[in-house]
C-alpha cells in the first residue's frame, strides 16, 4: 500500500522525486507556520492558534531533520505527516463549522486542507493514495453536511458560506482527479526514465561477464590519449591461454563461464582506478592512467598469478599471456595497442602464461 524507499537512493529517480518533494512540503509547512506565528501578535490571533502554529512548527522541524538524516524512513514520516495534517485539517473544519459557526468566512487555514492530497500522492502507491484521497474527502464533505443540517445555523448564514464551500469541494475534487493522472503519467515517465539508463549502461557493458565492453574501452583510451605527453598511461592486452581447446573439450556454456572467471579474478586483482574491459572473443584489456610501463608489469604479474590460482569447476585451472605497453610521448592509443597485441603474441609463442612488455 504504501511506497517503500530501496536501499540506495542513487538507485531510484522515483524515490529521489518522492523524498525531494516530500522535503520541501515539510520546509514549506514549517516556514510558513514560523512566519504566520511572527506575524500574528499584529493580527491578534487568540492564544490556542499561537500555540497550534508553534506546535506545527515543531512538528514540521522535527520531521525534516529526522527525514533530512534517514531518507529510509521516508514512508514512516509521510505517514505521520499524512495522519497529523489530516486530523488537524478536520479538526479545525469541525471547529469553524459547527462550534464557533463562523460568519467570517472558513479560516485562512482552509487553503492548506488540499495539502494531505499531495503528501498522500507522494507516499503512497497510486491506487492507495487516491483511497485515502477521497475519504479524506468525504470526511470533509461530512462536515460541510452536517454544517448545512444543524440546527440554529441562520439560514442566512448557510447561504452566504454555500457558496465558498462549494468551491472548496469542487477544488478538491478536480485536485484529486488532477493528482490521479499525474501520478500515472509521472511513473510511466520516470520508468522512461530509468529504461534509457538501463539501455545506456548495457550500450557499454559486456553481457557476458559483466565487464565494461569494446566501446567503453575505446572512450577510456581517447580520454587517456588526450592526456598529453605529460601524463603517462599503459595498457594490459592479455588473452585466455587454450580456450579454443576448452571450448572444444567441454563446450562454448562451459567457455563462457571461464570467461566470467577469469574476469572476476581479473577485476579483484586490478585497484579501483585500473580500468577493465573485454576486448573482444577471450581478449581483455586493462587501461591505466597514470602507470608507467614498470608498474603496470607488475599489475600484470599480479593479475596473471590471480587468474592461474583460482580452479573452474571441470575446467581445472586457466591461464593467460599479457602483453604490457607504455604510451610513448604523443603516441595514439591504436599503436599503443599494436605494440601491446605483439608483446602478448610474444608471450604466447614463448611458452604462454607469462608477462611481456612491448618495446
Amino acid at each position: 500500500m504504501t511506497w517503500r524507499a530501496p536501499g540506495s537512493l542513487a538507485s531510484s529517480p522515483e524515490f529521489r522525486f518522492r523524498y525531494g518533494s516530500l522535503l520541501v512540503v515539510l520546509v514549506g509547512v514549517m516556514v510558513t507556520s514560523v512566519v504566520t506565528l511572527l506575524l500574528s501578535p499584529g493580527w491578534n490571533f487568540p492564544v490556542s492558534d499561537r500555540l497550534g502554529l508553534g506546535g506545527l512548527a515543531l512538528k514540521n522541524v522535527a520531521l525534516t531533520v529526522w527525514l533530512w538524516r534517514r531518507p529510509d524512513h521516508f514512508t514512516r514520516i509521510g505517514l505521520i505527516e499524512l495522519v497529523l495534517e489530516g486530523l488537524g485539517g478536520l479538526v479545525k473544519l469541525w471547529s469553524a463549522l459547527l462550534v464557533e459557526q463562523t460568519a467570517y468566512g472558513l479560516g485562512g487555514y482552509v487553503y492548506w486542507l488540499s495539502l494531505n492530497y499531495f503528501v498522500a500522492a507522494l507516499v503512497l502507491r497510486p491506487r492507495a493514495a487516491l483511497t485515502v484521497s477521497l475519504a479524506w474527502f468525504a470526511a470533509l464533505l461530512g462536515i460541510g453536511v452536517a454544517y448545512g443540517l444543524t440546527p440554529g445555523i441562520p439560514a442566512e448564514r448557510r447561504v452566504l458560506w454555500a457558496n465558498a464551500l462549494l468551491q472548496l469541494y469542487l477544488s478538491h475534487l478536480t485536485l484529486i482527479a488532477f493528482l490521479t493522472v499525474q501520478g500515472r503519467l509521472l511513473r510511466r515517465y520516470l520508468r522512461a526514465i530509468v529504461h534509457a539508463e538501463r539501455q545506456a549502461r548495457f550500450a557499454h557493458v559486456d553481457g557476458l561477464t559483466g565487464l565494461p565492453n569494446r566501446r567503453q574501452l575505446d572512450a577510456w583510451l581517447a580520454e587517456a590519449e588526450r592526456g598529453g605527453a605529460e601524463d603517462p598511461w599503459s595498457v594490459i592486452l592479455f588473452d585466455l591461454d587454450h580456450f579454443k581447446a576448452i571450448n572444444d573439450a567441454h563446450g562454448h556454456v562451459m567457455g563462457d563461464r571461464v570467461l566470467q572467471a577469469v574476469a572476476v579474478a581479473a577485476r579483484k586483482a586490478l585497484g579501483a582506478g585500473d580500468r577493465l574491459g573485454r576486448w573482444g572473443g577471450e581478449e581483455f584489456l586493462v587501461v591505466l592512467p597514470g602507470r608507467t610501463q614498470a608498474q603496470a608489469a607488475e599489475l600484470a604479474r599480479r593479475l596473471s598469478e590471480a587468474v592461474a590460482g583460482q580452479e573452474v569447476p571441470e575446467v581445472g585451472r586457466v591461464t593467460v599471456s599479457c602483453g604490457v605497453a607504455q604510451a610513448w610521448p604523443s603516441e595514439v592509443a591504436g599503436d599503443v595497442l599494436r605494440r601491446a597485441d605483439g608483446a602478448m603474441y610474444r608471450a604466447k609463442d614463448e611458452g604462454r602464461a607469462r608477462v611481456r612488455l612491448a618495446g
